[in-house]
C-alpha cells in the first residue's frame, strides 16, 4: 500500500540520516524530550533540503518534510517508544511547529492542475479514429462524470503499491428504472442510469456506490461511455468480469491503458484547441484535471456542495481547491446580485448607550409611525 511504503521510505531515510551522523540510536532511547525534538528538527531540515530526493529535485515542500517526521514518530511509537515530537506538556513542540511554518512561508504557491471544459472531451472523442484511442476516449469521458482518480480507470506507475482498487467490469451496473440490465443486453446504452461501486479508496472508504443518470447530449453521456467500455471488454476472448476497465486486447496480446496515454491525449487536445480559447497551456493540465473538471462543471451548474462531495467522494470541501476563480463563468451575474439590496442594517454588537426620554420619543416617532400615533393618542 502507498501509505505503508511512505512510512518505510521515511524510516529508511531516518536511519540513513543517523548513520551519516555516526549514530545508531534510531529509536532515540535514553534521550531527553528536548534532545528528541531537536533530532526531529534536524531530520526534517535534511528532508526539506532534499538530502534524500532524487538528483535534480532539490528542496521539497514543507508538508513533505513534516510528513517524514510524522512517519518516523509513528514507527517509534509502534515500537513502544515515546512520541519524539512532543514537549513536556504532551503537545507537539513549538520548535517543530515554528520550523514547519517557516518552511511553509518559503514554499511556492500551490499550482493545481486546470479543470478541463467539455469542449476538450468532445475534441478527444471526435478524433478517436483507432480502436485504442476510442477505448481511451470513452474511458476518459466516462470517468469524468464520476470524478475518478486516474488510478481508478488507468494503469499507473504505482498501481501495484496503491491501495485504491481500479474499477472492474463487475463494478458497473446499468438500470432501467429500478430494474438491473445485464451486461449482455444489447440495449445497455439506453439505460436510465449507470452505477459504479468503488472499492478500497485512499480515504479508507470501501464499496462506495455512485450513480449518474443518462444525459440528452449526443456525445457526452455517462451511460453510453460505460456501455461502450463494458461491450469492449466482453468482446475479448476469455472475458473475466473482474478485469479492470483499463484492460485492452489488440487481437494479439493483452495490455493495460496507462495514465501516461491519457496525459498525452489530454495535453495534445489542449494544444490543438489553443490558449486563446481555453486560457491555459498544456503543461498546466494532467490526469488530475479530469477530477477537477467534474468539480468545476458541477459547481458552475449550481449543483449543491454536498452533492458534489457525494459524487466526487470527497470527505470534506477539499474539492473547492479545484474551482478556478479566474474562470469567467464563475462570476457571471454576481455583480448584479450584489446590488439586489440597496441598503442593509448592521446590527450593533453592543447595545447603544441610553438616551434621554425626549430623544428616545423622537426616534420612535421618526421610525415607527404606529408608535407615534399611540404616543399622540395618550396625550
Amino acid at each position: 500500500m502507498a501509505t505503508h511504503s511512505k512510512h518505510v521510505s521515511s524510516w529508511n531515510h531516518w536511519m540513513e540520516w543517523h548513520k551519516r551522523g555516526g549514530s545508531t540510536n534510531t529509536h532515540l532511547k535514553e534521550l531527553t524530550r528536548v534532545e528528541k525534538v531537536r533530532s526531529c528538527c534536524g531530520f526534517m531540515h535534511a528532508v526539506r533540503r532534499g538530502d534524500f530526493s532524487r538528483k535534480g529535485h532539490g528542496q521539497v515542500a514543507s508538508t513533505t518534510a513534516r510528513a517524514a517526521v510524522d512517519h518516523v514518530a509513528a514507527t517509534i511509537i509502534n515500537g513502544g517508544g515515546e512520541d519524539p515530537r512532543v514537549d513536556g506538556s504532551g503537545k507537539i513542540s513549538n520548535l517543530l511547529l515554528r520550523q514547519q511554518r517557516a518552511y511553509k512561508k518559503l514554499d511556492p504557491a500551490t499550482q493545481h492542475q486546470k479543470a478541463l471544459p467539455p469542449e476538450v472531451y468532445r475534441y478527444i472523442l471526435r478524433r478517436a479514429n483507432t480502436p485504442r484511442s476510442r477505448a481511451r476516449a470513452e474511458l476518459l469521458c466516462g470517468a469524468l462524470f464520476f470524478a475518478c482518480r486516474s488510478c481508478e480507470y488507468s494503469r499507473t506507475q504505482r498501481s501495484e503499491k496503491q491501495r485504491t482498487r481500479p474499477i472492474r467490469a463487475c463494478d458497473v451496473t446499468f438500470r432501467q428504472g429500478n430494474r438491473i440490465i445485464p451486461h449482455s443486453h444489447p440495449l445497455i446504452h439506453l439505460a436510465d442510469t449507470v452505477t459504479i461501486v468503488f472499492g478500497y479508496q485512499k480515504t479508507d472508504v470501501r464499496e462506495e456506490s455512485v450513480t449518474q443518470e443518462a444525459t440528452n447530449d449526443l456525445e457526452l453521456n455517462p451511460v453510453t461511455h460505460w456501455a461502450y467500455t463494458i461491450r469492449r471488454l466482453r468482446s475479448y476472448d476469455s472475458y473475466d468480469p473482474d478485469w479492470p476497465v483499463h484492460t485492452y486486447f489488440n487481437g494479439d496480446k493483452f495490455t493495460y491503458i496507462s495514465s501516461t496515454e491519457f496525459l498525452i491525449e489530454i495535453r495534445a487536445a489542449v494544444d490543438a484547441i489553443g490558449f486563446e480559447v481555453l486560457g491555459f497551456h498544456s503543461h498546466e493540465v494532467g490526469t488530475h484535471s479530469n477530477r477537477a473538471a467534474c468539480a468545476m462543471m458541477m459547481y458552475l451548474a449550481g449543483v449543491p456542495t454536498f452533492t458534489i462531495m457525494l459524487i466526487g467522494r470527497w470527505a470534506s470541501d477539499a474539492f473547492l481547491s479545484y474551482i478556478e476563480k479566474q474562470v469567467l463563468s464563475f462570476s457571471k451575474g454576481v455583480s448584479r446580485k450584489m446590488l439586489f439590496s440597496d441598503t442593509f442594517y448592521n446590527v450593533p454588537v453592543k447595545p447603544p448607550p441610553p438616551t434621554k426620554d425626549k430623544d428616545r420619543s423622537r426616534s420612535i416617532n421618526w421610525y415607527l409611525p404606529s408608535a407615534r400615533l399611540q404616543i399622540h393618542a395618550r396625550h
